[in-house]
């Protein structure tokens, strides 16, 4: 007797929104191809782009509310790059243009350098300004509006000596790949710890369900099964 296929796709419910991290090397891609693999209800989200008509009126309102964080600098401190704006404009407006995706398609939003990358990497590596006193409010906006945003935060981590074997014998380049060993691990402590800030923020606010994998491990279908059944728990329960 021939056997009825299972249909193990996620059901239609509102959009679950997650976030994969990690350091290089980590397994992001390989992962993040898996799940789209596996199921055609994720898709990769969409990032802002000037090009399109649509994300521009949200890259204008959210840097003119940002903007006086800005204006009453000291000369020393440096401007920010046209990447750190798009950063900005995106952490500020993304949220709502997110919610705004039709409720019924079912879908899984998969966000790659999203919201805890940005700032994470704007909190370590950002403009002076954006440490300041007055800078606070903007920050716990921030925290708050992501943590009500994201469902499920998935991070791929595991020891130095892996991820600087995987670095170095890639062709894909990176700023510590062939560096010495001290400043790697240098690189990479200073990253685990930026990423750990924000997500004790983002705890502050009830935030996403975090999923911890140590790639060296367990395998990326493994990881990518616990994936699947956790977002399928977040449908029931939505």
């Amino acid at each position: 007797m021939k056997k009825m296929a299972v249909d193990n796709r996620i059901k239609p419910h509102r959009p679950i929104i997650m976030e994969l991290i990690g350091p290089a090397g980590a397994g992001k891609t390989t992962l993040s191809r898996a799940l789209s693999q596996r199921d055609e209800d994720i898709v990769i989200g969409p990032d802002i782009e000037l090009r399109k008509v649509s994300h521009i009126p949200v890259f204008i309102r959210s840097i003119s509310s940002s903007a006086p964080l800005f204006l009453y600098q000291r000369k020393s401190n440096r401007q920010p790059t046209w990447t750190e704006l798009k950063d900005i404009a995106y952490l500020k407006g993304w949220p709502q243009f997110l919610r705004r995706r039709p409720s019924n398609t079912g879908k899984v939003i998969l966000l790659d350098q999203g919201p805890v990358f940005r700032m994470a990497t704007l909190h370590e590596f950002g403009p002076e300004s954006l440490m300041s006193e007055a800078s606070k409010t903007w920050w716990l906006h921030l925290y708050e509006q992501w943590a009500s945003t994201l469902d499920i935060l998935i991070w791929l981590d595991t020891s130095d000596a892996v991820l600087m074997e995987r670095i170095n014998t890639r062709t894909k380049k990176h700023d510590i790949k062939g560096r010495p060993e001290l400043e790697a691990q240098q690189f990479l402590t200073q990253y685990r710890r930026s990423f750990n800030a924000v997500l004790t923020k983002l705890k502050s606010y009830n935030g996403p369900t975090i999923l911890q994998f140590d790639t060296s491990k367990i395998s990326i279908e493994q990881i990518a099964d616990e994936i699947l059944a956790a977002c399928k728990l977040k449908h029931n329960r939505s």
